[in-house]
C-alpha cells in the first residue's frame, strides 16, 4: 500500500520508479531510513505524509498498529489478536494486552509531542509556521520512531553547530531506543518502590556505556579528523550525537562519509548492537550484547554465566548466539551479493548492509547508486531487521510436531 500511493501521488508532478517507491515502503515502515530519492525535494507533500504515516506505524509496530484500529473503532480485540500484539512486545501473556496497548499508545503520544516544541520553536525562525509544524512533526515521529528519514537534503548536518534541534532529536532516538516494556516496568515499579527486574538494568546500564564509551571512542579517534573544525563543547556535543544515531536511528549531524577508519569501525559496532527489544529500533539489541558479554566474561572466570546476581538459563545463552551467528551470517551473505554485482568498495557496501539490517539508516552515499538487485537485497535486509531474523527463520523451518526424542548429549573441545 506504501508503494503504490507514493508512487501514485508522485506520478503527475516528480515521477519515480516502483522500485524505488518500495524501498521508500519499505525504508519508511522497517523505521530504517535508507534513502534512494530526496525525501524533501523528490516526494511531493503527500508522499512525505504517507511516509511519515509509514514510519508510526512501523515504530509502534505492526501488531500493534493493527490492534490500534480495532480499539480506536470500538470493537472487541479477540484473544488471538492480543496474543500476537503481547508477542510483539517480547512478553508471553495476553492478559493486560489493553492496557498496555492505551500504554503505548500514551507513551508515543507524549513524548513526540514534548520533542515536537522545541523542534517547532526552531523551524519557526527558518520558515513559515505552517511549514515548521509539519517539518517539526515529521522529524519528531521519525526520531521517537528511530527512523532517521529527514526532510532536509543533507539531513541534521546543517544544524552540526546548533544544541537545540540535535538535543530534542538525541531524545526522542534514546527514548524510542529503551523499549515500551522498560517504561511499563518502570511506572510500576516506581509505584511500588521495587527493584527494576534484571531485564530493565540490563537495558539501561548497556544503553548508557554504549553512549558514554561510544561518544568517548568517536571522540578520540574524530578529534582531529571530522570534528577539526569544532571547538571543545561542539566537538563533545557532535561526538554525543554521533555515538547515539547509530543506535538505529540514522540521523546525522556530520557526514559519516567524512569519518576515519577507526570513526567508521565504532560507528558499524554501534549499528549491530543497535536498541533494546519492542523499541522502535533494530540491530541484535542490547540485552544481547548485554547477555554476550556477560556469559564471556563469566566463561573466562571459570564461573556459571550470571546477571546482577541471577543466573543466565542455558535456552538464553543458545537463544543468544543463534541471533548473533545469523546476523553475522546475513551480513556476510549479503556483502557477499553486493560485491557480486556492485562496484563499490567492500567498505561501503558492509556499511549499508550493517545499516540496513540494523534498521539504522546512516549511509556512506551509495545507496541511490545500487542496481535494482541491489536495491532489493537491502529492502529485504530492512525487512528481516525489523522482524528480526530470529522469528522469521522460527516461522518458516519451525517444525509443526513435537518431538518425543532426547538425543545423547555430545562432548566437542572447544579452543
Amino acid at each position: 500500500m506504501g508503494t503504490l500511493l507514493i508512487w501514485l501521488f508522485n506520478l503527475s508532478q516528480k515521477p519515480i520508479s516502483l522500485i524505488n517507491a518500495l524501498f521508500t515502503a519499505t525504508s519508511a515502515v522497517c523505521v530504517t531510513g535508507l534513502i534512494v530519492v530526496d525525501t524533501g525535494s523528490d516526494l511531493t507533500l503527500m508522499s512525505q505524509i504517507v511516509v511519515m504515516a509509514l514510519i508510526q506505524l512501523g515504530g509502534l509496530g505492526i501488531m500493534t498498529a493493527m490492534t490500534i484500529v480495532p480499539f480506536l473503532m470500538g470493537q472487541r480485540i479477540g484473544i488471538r489478536q492480543r496474543f500476537y500484539f503481547i508477542k510483539e512486545k517480547g512478553l508471553e501473556h495476553p492478559s493486560g494486552a489493553v492496557k498496555l496497548l492505551i500504554q503505548i499508545l500514551k507513551v508515543t503520544i507524549l513524548f513526540e509531542a514534548i520533542g515536537f516544541v522545541p523542534l517547532f520553536i526552531k523551524f519557526s525562525e527558518e520558515m513559515s509556521h505552517k511549514e515548521a509544524l509539519f517539518t517539526a512533526a515529521f522529524h519528531s515521529i521519525s526520531a521517537f520512531c528511530n527512523a532517521g528519514f529527514s526532510l532536509f537534503s543533507n539531513n541534521l548536518e546543517s544544524y552540526s553547530n546548533s544544541f537545540v534541534i540535535p538535543g530534542a532529536i538525541m531524545f526522542l532516538i534514546i527514548l524510542g531506543g529503551l523499549g515500551f516494556p522498560f517504561y511499563m516496568e518502570w511506572v510500576s515499579k516506581a509505584k511500588s518502590h521495587k527493584r527494576l527486574s534484571p531485564y530493565a538494568k540490563l537495558v539501561l546500564s548497556t544503553t548508557v556505556m554504549l553512549i558514554i564509551f561510544g561518544s568517548l571512542l568517536i571522540l578520540f579517534a574524530e578529534w582531529k579528523g571530522a570534528f577539526a573544525e569544532y571547538n571543545l563543547p561542539l566537538k563533545l556535543w557532535n561526538a554525543l550525537f554521533m555515538a547515539v544515531t547509530p543506535r538505529t536511528a540514522g540521523f546525522d549531524t556530520i557526514s559519516p562519509s567524512s569519518f576515519s577508519k577507526a570513526g567508521y569501525i565504532i560507528i558499524v559496532l554501534l549499528m549491530i548492537i543497535g536498541a533494546s527489544p519492542a523499541s522502535t529500533g533494530g540491530g541484535i539489541k542490547t540485552t544481547t550484547a548485554g547477555v554476550l558479554w556477560c556469559t564471556v566474561k563469566s566463561n573466562l572466570r571459570g564461573k556459571k554465566p550470571f546477571l546482577f546476581n541471577q543466573s543466565i538459563s542455558s535456552d538464553l545463552i543458545v537463544n543468544t548466539t543463534t541471533l548473533i551467528t545469523l546476523y553475522l551470517t546475513t551480513i556476510f551473505v549479503s556483502v557477499v551479493l553486493l560485491s557480486l554485482f556492485e562496484p563499490f568498495p567492500f567498505d561501503q557496501i558492509l556499511f549499508e548492509v550493517i545499516s540496513a539490517l540494523g534498521t539504522v539508516g546512516l549511509s556512506l552515499g551509495i545507496t541511490p547508486d545500487l542496481s535494482s538487485a541491489g536495491k532489493l537485497v537491502l529492502v529485504i535486509l530492512m525487512f528481516w531487521g525489523r522482524v528480526g531474523l530470529i522469528t522469521f527463520m522460527y516461522s518458516v523451518f519451525k517444525k509443526r510436531e513435537k518431538e518425543n526424542i532426547n538425543l545423547p548429549r555430545a562432548y566437542i573441545p572447544i579452543g
